[in-house]
């Protein structure tokens, strides 16, 4: 098993991280659009990266630099745009970059052109989600496919898209999405063009707002999502997966290195919560903790009913998941209450109340 974890761009974190099974770290500058909001992200300058790339492989860790936007707004086919891109990717194999996880297809093309040196991965979020829209990838040269999160429990597809395809794949572990969740591609186009609005001085995620309404309102979201446990690694190495990505860019060093101790010992006795990213609710004061945790010592098992379970047809009348958080998950909070202190949030933003120099007109 190898890990790819997200870096805090710390020495002390890349020393503490040697002591685990992890092949490489990924990250960027905060300044370009990407997977995660710059707000969220360490905040570093190129000649930071270039030594944080150096000291890293010193220990023997790869880089991979994000370049996962959804969106770029076209701007990659413009003269400028190109020549952009043509420096930014000579500087990364310049200063030893292991390569780049990127999502729109042109830039794939270029990269594996004009960079032979760049190993190119497919992020997640381009949703390669059939065996077609994997073969079309790896046609292209790409080197590894970073799968979807809302796969982990599709087994059946897992196991076909194995068994075809030549180059790597990887599974995010610790996402908590919801399942399938329909607010999936415009949140990742809002996160690509969220410096826009904080250069304005507004950020609202509505996409992890609602969800997190969601989750606190009706708990048993949270065990549809398709986290994969520790535990339960041993199901997909099964199945041929050998690399597995733990996400939380938006982390500090203590919270990544907890996920990726408990991946490596392939146990954890702690609350679920600890390791998958949104169970821990939106980062807002006046909200509290999330009301509702899961006991990951008391989910052994749960993994088995997925093995023929297709989740893409509805619950309808299945009572599994439900089940199991009667069993392992304990209400901590006032449900009600969270969910009503997001809904003030959303029903200002939705009625036109939410004043922010993003609204006002310019």
């Amino acid at each position: 098993m190898k890990l790819v974890v997200p870096t805090t761009f710390e020495m002390e974190f890349l020393q503490q991280l040697s002591a685990f099974p992890v092949s490489a770290i990924y990250g960027s500058l905060s300044v370009e659009p990407g997977g995660r909001a710059k707000k969220s992200l360490p905040a570093v300058a190129e000649q930071d990266l270039e030594e944080h790339i150096a000291q890293a492989r010193a220990h023997g860790i790869g880089f991979f630099y994000t370049m996962n936007g959804s969106c770029g707004g076209n701007r990659e086919f413009t003269a400028e745009g190109q020549k952009w891109l043509a420096e930014r990717f000579g500087w990364l194999v310049d200063v030893g970059a292991t390569g780049i996880v990127a999502t729109n297809p042109g830039i794939i093309e270029m990269l594996k052109r004009r960079y032979p040196e760049l190993r190119v991965v497919v992020s997640s979020i381009v949703n390669v989600n059939s065996v077609d829209k994997a073969l079309f990838f790896q046609n292209l040269g790409v080197d590894t496919i970073y799968l979807p999160e809302y796969l982990g429990r599709d087994f059946r597809l897992l196991r076909a898209l194995r068994k075809k395809l030549r180059c790597d794949l990887v599974l995010v572990l610790n996402l908590g999405c919801l399942v399938h969740c329909p607010m999936r591609d415009s949140h990742a186009n809002f996160v690509s063009h969220s410096s826009e609005c904080l250069d304005r001085g507004c950020y609202f995620d509505y996409s992890l707002a609602k969800c997190t309404q969601i989750r606190s309102t009706n708990p048993v979201e949270l065990l549809k999502a398709s986290w994969i446990r520790p535990e339960d690694l041993a199901r997909y190495e099964e199945l041929g997966f050998a690399n597995f990505k733990v996400a939380g860019r938006e982390k500090g060093a203590e919270w990544i290195l907890r996920a990726v101790g408990a991946y490596s010992e392939r146990i954890y006795g702690g609350l679920l919560n600890d390791l998958i990213i949104g169970f821990d609710g939106m980062d807002m004061e006046s909200l509290g903790r999330f009301p509702v945790s899961l006991d990951n010592s008391r989910l052994n098992g749960f993994i088995d009913f997925f093995q023929k379970k297709d989740c893409r047809q509805g619950c309808d009348r299945c009572t599994h998941c439900a089940d199991w958080l009667a069993r392992a998950g304990s209400i901590t909070g006032d449900c009600k209450a969270y969910g009503e202190g997001i809904e003030w949030l959303l029903r200002r933003f939705s009625s036109g109340s939410f004043k922010a120099p993003l609204t006002r007109p310019r």
